[in-house]
């Protein structure tokens, strides 16, 4: 990566994107903290990742787009296309060392859940040449347009800024109202995801501190000193207080009266809050719930599951794939135009049926009259060797 001289305009300690946002440093490196939610609980795009359904969401996109190979292939004269061996598909395949193509993808399409959008840098070697591509967090980068021309200001280690390009750095966005920054889903959802942590907070609480049985101690009044109050609550707590000490039998000495009341997890249908945060958050983040496995009144066949794994694809997973798949195709240093190359996932790899189905659509594929496929495209699709010719 290169970095571009910006004099015209001092190092700034970071840039804001919304005025009610305050600073938060973790260690040397600037990130944006949110505001508190109404829930009290502050959701940030990392931070989103410790409540189970949002990190179930990313994870079921994340591996989905993982599992599904990426493929460059050259437009023919006749506006077909056909495998490409350009030095890109190599790159492709081993984005940096140690770094497989499924984990690249993954790692990009959690960025663009997470914060909406994601980075990816191009490493040059001393000839100019790019040999890796690697992520970089998108709350160290802000953006701006100078003569039309992005700039990116990426944060180093000790707070400094480095200046670059689209030369060298490729911006996938999803959805954005500024066509300059993607809408991160957790900065625009950080209320359902509030409440969600708060639900899971309230939860651990309630079995950390809750006593069994649960109810009120009544002490006479004048009968103890406040100390021997304090003792009696402490004693009470160490017995009865934890999951661990549930269902232990109470003994109550002088006078001393305990009067148990309600569950207050069942009065406020606690249950029924958590099934509702967690569809709330499959909506977040466009996956259907029985993906996270949350409750649906749907009974699923063979049939239905196989419709919503395709409803899946196509509707929440596809639209991230188009995006990197677009982004990366149009940067001319990896696909120059001349080459007419281009770079698109093998979406099959999700969707194939099962074996009794795909032989019935070979079988028309193969039609001499009606078919449109060869016998070797078929091999092809079903990653078995070419046919070899027999001499005579």
């Amino acid at each position: 990566m290169c970095r571009v001289a910006v004099a015209e305009k001092p190092r700034r300690k970071w840039f804001r994107r919304r005025s009610e946002e305050r600073m938060l440093t973790r260690g040397n490196v600037p990130a944006i903290m949110l505001p508190s939610t109404l829930a009290g609980e502050s959701v940030t795009p990392r931070s989103a990742l410790a409540i189970a359904d949002a990190y179930a969401a990313v994870r079921a996109l994340s591996d989905a787009a993982s599992s599904l190979p990426l493929h460059v292939y050259r437009r023919t004269a006749d506006d077909g296309r056909e495998r490409s061996d350009a030095p890109t598909a190599d790159l492709l395949r081993h984005p940096a060392p140690a770094v497989t193509q499924s984990a690249f993808l993954a790692q990009m399409v959690a960025h663009l859940n997470v914060f909406g959008e994601a980075f990816v840098g191009k490493y040059r070697n001393g000839d100019g040449e790019i040999e890796q591509l690697g992520l970089i967090a998108a709350d160290r980068v802000s953006v701006e347009l100078r003569g039309g021309m992005p700039i990116y200001a990426i944060a180093s280690d000790d707070g400094r800024f480095d200046y670059f390009t689209g030369a060298d750095v490729i911006h996938v966005k999803g959805m954005s109202l500024d066509g300059v920054r993607g809408l991160s889903p957790v900065r625009q959802a950080r209320e359902a995801l509030g409440h969600a942590a708060a639900l899971t907070a309230h939860g651990s609480k309630f079995f950390a501190n809750g006593a069994r049985p649960s109810g009120v101690l009544y002490v006479q009044p004048g009968s103890h000193a406040d100390e021997q109050i304090e003792n009696l609550k402490a004693a009470w707590e160490e017995r009865h207080g934890g999951a661990e000490n549930a269902g232990r039998v109470a003994l109550l000495t002088g006078e001393v009266k305990f009067e148990p009341v309600s569950m207050p997890l069942a009065d406020a249908q606690f249950l029924e809050q958590r099934q509702l945060s967690t569809v709330e958050i499959a909506r977040v983040f466009r996956v259907p719930p029985w993906v996270i496995g949350a409750n649906t009144s749907d009974s699923l066949t063979y049939s239905t599951v196989s419709e919503q794994l395709r409803a899946f694809v196509m509707f929440s997973l596809r639209p991230w794939l188009v995006a990197i798949e677009q982004a990366l195709s149009a940067d001319v240093d990896l696909f120059p135009p001349d080459a007419r190359t281009y770079c698109q996932f093998e979406l099959d790899a999700l969707l194939r049926a099962d074996p009794k189905t795909r032989s019935e659509i070979y079988t028309a594929a193969l039609d001499p009259v009606t078919g449109w496929q060869t016998r070797e495209e078929v091999r092809r699709l079903e990653d078995l060797p070419e046919e070899t010719m027999a001499l005579a």
